[in-house]
């Protein structure tokens, strides 16, 4: 059979969090009332309903054996002889509801301590394949996926999946998304022989959760890809406008006697790490710096434990953990008042179950719609403190460390479902030395605990969902310097409903959140004062600023309603936000004051055309408004996607935003008008069953006020080798921003905008950069990846102007619509609003930059034994900014941008090194 490569051809620190361990706990396993709809445990009747499939679903048998199975791919021992055969296979593409184009039989035999899945997949056509890294996207290539809901609770399945050079793929299968940081410890093994390719997986029952009975009835779907049919083939049969899922799979029957097996995996480490950093003594004095000589060496040594508590009860814990293979954040450049949000990598917080998720979605209309309850990032995050600036040298910690983290995740009971959560972190402080040489230190983040509770209750197959929430941060700030910066406490309680019907068609989906911060005055004067909410805002009729303050109280709330299947979906949602809604500390949230309003209408036409493969459109007008009824969003957009019937795609989104009020541009000063705008976007896609494609991009955006913006980006995507994958990723952005927000000034003369000036600047700027990855994969086991980013950014600022007056978007230029404005020699611009010689006069940065940034990471990972990990680690990162203020006469102007120029100037930058080598040990005593 030929083979082609991807193609076609502390303390009361911790009382909170223990008062509400015993109360989510005692109700659950003290008592055994449920509410009307939600069936007690023990009810025969219920038990065979939840096995129940849905109506025409198919059903499987296991087959015990007490004879050992090699896992080597060939299907050569007896028992898959005499095993029941799965042969009944339904297309969903591309022809839907047609058999199977080819042959495929599976067979499921179980023994005492796993499950084991024989495939054997007839082939008559050239096979599509490649060998990559555990986890990796399987889309262009031919596979074989098995899910297991080994619990039946029609939500949730295990996902094991491979091709035919033997890839190894797992997650966990939720509704709304897919986990693949999970890792279980499991073996596959592929064969390829002249009539096609045959498959053997081994599955161990202590991977799995299942129901604490003898006679086990699972949930089952094995699907089959073939890629150069584009085909998709399953056991269990959806039509693709009806809401498929885990709800939708068959039956598996006949397991039987089983147990969870070993229920203690652990996983110690060590890692050894050296850092080699430039650029660290000061020419200013005439000592070097005493905390890093610039070649440094660290160790260290912690575990991860999983401990199984019962068959369905998982207990994780993590001690100084370590994660230096994950892969480093993207630079960004961020000239807005809001935090840029990164994705979650660390393991520990990103395996497991959704038990954590709140709530299943929101309205859409702007960003900040939905806040996130649980942002898993803020434990160990940066310090939030920093050395004074007085320091002439300084050793601050670039993260916090976790001294500790748990989870408790599963089911108890039947429906039941709960998750908690807890970590510590330690207090972190950054040693200094002034001028003087004079050292000391300060405390840059306090001790804290972070903590998260979840309960959710399921019935009707999964259709109806409600659960709660509570997370509560407590943080030892007494003493610490850090009182007036951070809140002393915060806890956020919630409670979501979801509730489907006919046959999932439906969904209403319902949360409401509260919040609570407390904290020394100037903390809570702080949050007052954020972006999110801007209580000093002047003509706010709704917030005011209270600088005696000690606590902030909020609270948010949504419906949504939505059609999920058929040819016509929608939605409508509706949702508020109160000015005092604050989550940052555990949460993630950028907005607050708002009232949102979404629609949502799609056509989807499924069916194959004469041109056309499949296409849909959508579109409706979104609204946003804050707490004084000012509306700040009125947004009207289409958008169509399709597929050609030669596999390229494409999609094209327009947008019309009316003019609107903006109570953000002035960063906490009056209402400012926001223009008129319009956005176009433009994505095309070629056949993905080649061994190469290309995605390109481009997105035009420009407003009446005479801003715009434009991004081209492409990403090729190449798979010479069975074994090699390149991605190679450009993009260039241009823009044109009328009104950057610079500063405000204090003026008791500006009587127009309330005794302050809201000064601003026309920015030009333009950003390039190329994100590429190379992934080689030697075997299964053995991977290794490439990841560079340059990245190159600048800002040119015209001329310094005011707001003119509040609810415009008019603006007065300095030194020609009114006052002067004089560049000095110390790279600061002079600005005297009434004129030479005033009292008024103040200064400003000139704020032109040009960024230059080149990140890397390489990592090579190998699985030496089962569950056992080496990793080998090398980072690098150049990085600089040189901005207007430090411009220098007859040297490159700052704000310009040059390609050839920038791209020099970055790699004449000496670069920081980072190697390390950890290695784990996997232990299921």
């Amino acid at each position: 059979m030929p083979i082609h490569p991807a193609r076609h051809g502390r303390g009361p620190l911790w009382a909170a969090p223990c008062l509400f361990l015993s109360a989510l706990l005692a109700p659950v396993t003290l008592t055994g009332q449920v509410g009307e709809g939600f069936p007690s445990e023990g009810n025969g009747d219920v038990m065979e309903q939840e096995a129940a499939a849905p109506a025409g679903a198919p059903s499987a048998q296991a087959t015990r054996t007490d004879e050992p199975i090699q896992v080597d791919g060939r299907l050569d021992e007896p028992i898959w002889s005499h095993a029941p055969v799965i042969d009944r296979f339904t297309q969903i593409e591309p022809i839907e509801g047609a058999p199977a184009s080819e042959r495929t039989e599976v067979r499921i035999v179980y023994d005492t301590e796993a499950v084991y899945v024989g495939a054997m997949l007839y082939d008559s056509g050239p096979l599509t394949t490649f060998l990559a890294r555990r986890d990796a996207s399987m889309n262009e290539s031919d596979a074989f996926i098995v899910f297991f809901d080994s619990y039946l609770d029609r939500q949730t399945a295990y996902r094991f999946a491979t091709n035919p050079s033997g890839m190894v793929h797992d997650q966990i299968v939720m509704s709304g998304r897919n986990d693949s940081s999970w890792d279980p410890v499991w073996d596959v093994a592929t064969h390829v022989t002249e009539e096609g390719w045959s498959v053997e997986m081994r599955i161990p029952f202590s991977q799995l959760r299942f129901r604490p009975q003898d006679i086990q009835t699972w949930g089952l779907q094995l699907e089959r890809r073939i890629h150069r049919n584009q085909e998709e083939a399953v056991f269990a049969f959806t039509p693709r406008l009806e809401q498929s899922g885990v709800h939708r799979f068959g039956l598996l029957e006949g397991i039987q006697g089983i147990e969870s097996g070993r229920g203690l995996e652990i996983l110690p480490y060590m890692v050894a790490r050296a850092e080699y950093v430039q650029g660290l003594d000061d020419p200013a004095v005439d000592f070097g710096n005493p905390y890093r000589s610039g070649s440094d060496f660290f160790a260290n040594v912690g575990a991860d434990l999983k401990y199984s508590v019962s068959s369905n009860l998982t207990l994780d814990a993590t001690v100084n953990p370590d994660f230096g293979q994950v892969e480093m954040d993207p630079a960004v450049i961020n000239l807005t008042a809001f935090e840029t949000r990164f994705d979650e990598r660390r393991p520990f917080f990103v395996e497991g179950p959704d038990i954590f998720r709140f709530s299943e979605g929101g309205p859409r209309g702007s960003v900040g719609a939905m806040p996130q309850l649980l942002y898993s990032r803020r434990i160990g995050r940066s310090p939030q403190g920093s050395a004074p600036s007085s320091a002439v040298f300084a050793d601050e910690p670039s993260s916090t460390t976790i001294l500790g983290a748990a989870k408790l995740t599963g089911r108890i009971g039947d429906g039941w479902s709960i998750g908690v959560m807890d970590a510590v972190t330690a207090e972190e402080e950054a040693r200094f030395v002034d001028t003087e040489g004079v050292r000391d230190r300060t405390i840059v983040e306090p001790r804290t605990n972070y903590f998260v509770g979840r309960v959710r209750r399921d019935g009707r197959d999964g259709d109806t969902r409600i659960g709660s929430i509570f997370t509560a941060v407590n943080r030892e700030t007494a003493g610490s310097g850090l009182e007036g910066r951070l809140h002393s406490s915060a806890y956020v309680g919630g409670v979501d409903l979801v509730h489907q019907w006919d046959s999932q068609t439906w969904r209403f989906n319902s949360s409401v959140s509260w919040s609570h911060v407390t904290g020394d005055p100037a903390a809570i004067t702080r949050t007052q004062r954020a972006s999110q909410r801007y209580y000093q805002r002047p003509d706010a009729g709704h917030v005011e600023l209270d600088g005696a303050a000690t606590s902030l109280s909020g609270y948010f709330a949504m419906g949504l309603i939505e059609k999920q299947s058929g040819v016509w979906t929608g939605r409508l949602g509706l949702g508020v936000s109160s000015p005092g809604y604050e989550l940052n500390d555990l949460g993630f949230q950028t907005a607050s004051d708002r009232i949102y309003f979404d629609t949502h209408l799609q056509y989807n036409q499924t069916r194959p055309g004469r041109y056309l493969r499949n296409w849909a459109v959508f579109g409706g007008p979104n609204g946003v408004w804050n707490y004084d009824g000012d509306q700040v969003l009125d947004n009207t957009n289409v958008m169509a996607r399709w597929q050609l019937m030669n596999y390229w795609g494409g999609s094209l989104r327009l947008a019309y935003m009316r003019e609107t009020r903006n109570d953000r541009l002035t960063r906490g000063g009056p209402l400012a008008l926001d223009p008129a705008a319009w956005e176009a976007n433009l994505s095309l896609s070629t056949d993905s069953r080649r061994w190469y494609t290309v995605r390109g991009n481009v997105r035009t955006e420009g407003d009446a006020g005479g801003s715009w913006n434009r991004v081209t980006g492409l990403t090729l995507n190449l798979k010479p080798q069975e074994s090699w994958e390149v991605e190679v990723g450009p993009q260039l952005r241009r823009s044109r921003t009328t009104a950057q927000y610079v500063t405000t000034v204090e003026d008791h003369l500006a009587t127009s905008t309330y005794g302050h000036r809201y000064v601003f600047a026309t920015l030009d700027q333009t950003t390039f950069g190329i994100q590429s990855r190379v992934n080689v994969t030697f075997s299964p086991a053995l991977s290794l990846q490439l990841y560079t980013q340059p990245f190159l950014s600048s800002g040119n600022y015209g001329t310094l102007k005011e707001l003119a007056a509040p609810r415009t978007f008019e603006f007065l230029r300095y030194g020609e619509d009114k006052g002067t404005l004089t560049r000095q020699e110390d790279g600061r611009y002079l600005v005297e609003p009434s004129g030479p010689g005033t009292d008024n006069a103040f200064v400003v940065n000139d704020p032109d930059f040009n960024l230059r940034s080149l990140i890397g990471n390489a990592v090579l990972r190998w699985e030496w034994r089962p569950g056992s990990t080496l990793y080998l680690v090398w980072q690098q990162r150049r990085a600089e900014t040189v901005r207007g203020v430090d411009r220098e006469p007859g040297f490159d102007p700052v704000g310009d941008f040059a390609l050839g120029r920038e791209s020099r100037e970055l790699f004449r930058l000496q670069p920081d090194n980072i190697f390390a080598i950890k290695v784990n040990y996997w232990l299921s005593p």
